[in-house]
This record gives structure tokens, sequence and C-alpha cells, in this order.
């Protein structure tokens, strides 16, 4: 019985072994804990990778097409379904996933443990819309440019559809010696 006695009092003037919490600051996780997601929407482009690689699917996405064509777009994350496996974080190319060393997973409804973020895509802009006047200056723009181009090349414009293109004695001449010293060239070669 006196060891036991002796034990005891000698406990009473030891600094204890547990921490005074709550009461006092929480204690600090271990590095590289992994706990309460964060989710930086700013840095989001909506790639949906997050989405794919989440085994227990603890990831949902909301598309709202506004008035304007621009797009709002929700993440959320559900903390009662997430494993902590850090694998969006990984895969999350712009980094607006990571895991925090907050283990205080605690609340009293279920919106407690979701985390979620929004942020808008902007719709591209409208394609200028071509009027009829506009498209046949440009037709008369490449049919001018090719004419130039032939006449400059020495080469026929192209015959329209249906036509055979037409050429002249010394235009054929020149194809024929062109044809010849190809095969030539490629005779020598051989031998």
């Amino acid at each position: 019985m006196l060891p036991y006695v002796t034990k005891a009092l000698s406990n009473l003037f030891k600094k204890p072994s547990t921490e005074a919490f709550p009461a006092g600051e929480p204690p600090k996780a271990a590095p590289h804990y992994r706990g309460r997601l964060h989710y930086d929407p700013t840095l989001c482009i909506n790639c949906g990778m997050c989405m794919r690689v989440c085994a227990p699917q603890a990831i949902t996405r909301e598309i709202v097409k506004l008035e304007n064509g621009d797009q709002q777009i929700t993440f959320t994350y559900d903390m009662t379904s997430c494993t902590f496996c850090n694998t969006c974080s990984d895969f999350c190319s712009k980094k607006a996933i990571t895991l925090t060393e907050d283990y205080m997973i605690v609340g009293t409804k279920p919106e407690d443990f979701l985390v979620s973020g929004t942020f808008i895509k902007k719709a591209p802009p409208p394609k200028p819309k071509l009027t009829p006047e506009q498209i046949a200056e440009m037709k008369e723009k490449a049919e001018a440019a090719k004419a130039a181009k032939a006449a400059a090349g020495g080469v026929a414009p192209a015959a329209p559809a249906g036509e055979k293109p037409k050429f002249t004695p010394e235009q054929i001449a020149e194809m024929k010696a062109a044809a010849e010293a190809k095969k030539a060239a490629a005779a020598k070669q051989e031998g």
C-alpha cells in the first residue's frame, strides 16, 4: 500500500501528461496532416479533374447559366464522404484545393461539413457577323490575289469548276522539259 501512496503523492506535484484542451490553445497537428479541405474558387479553371479522381465522389459541381451568357459554377466538397486522401489536391493544376491542418471538423448540422465556393465563367465574346457586301468584297480580293499570283509565277489561273485548264504551248513545253529532267536525275541516282 505504501508504494501506491508515495506514487500518488509524487504525481500531485508533477506536470500533467495531458494538454489542457479545450481550455487552452488547441494542439498543433502533425506535419503534413491532411485535415479540413480548403477551396479557392479564384484559382479554379473548372477542369473537373478533382471530380474525376475523387474515389468516394465527395465533390459536386453545379452550373447555372446566367442571362448574359456567363456561367455561375459552384463546387461543393462533402467532408462526411471525403477520405482525406489528398488526390484532388494532387491533381489540381492550379492548386485551388489544399488540405489544411484543421483536424477539428465538428458541427451540429450537415451544412457544417460542406466546403463550397462559387465563381463566374465569362462567356466568349460573340463572333462578328459579316454583311453580304463584306463577304462579296472578301471574295473579290481573294480572286484578285489569285490572279496576281498566277501572273507573277507564270502559271495560268485556275479554271472555273467544270472546265479543263488551258495551257499555252510554251507552258506545255516547260512542263515536259521539267518532267524529263526529273527522270534523268532519278536515273543518275539509281545508276
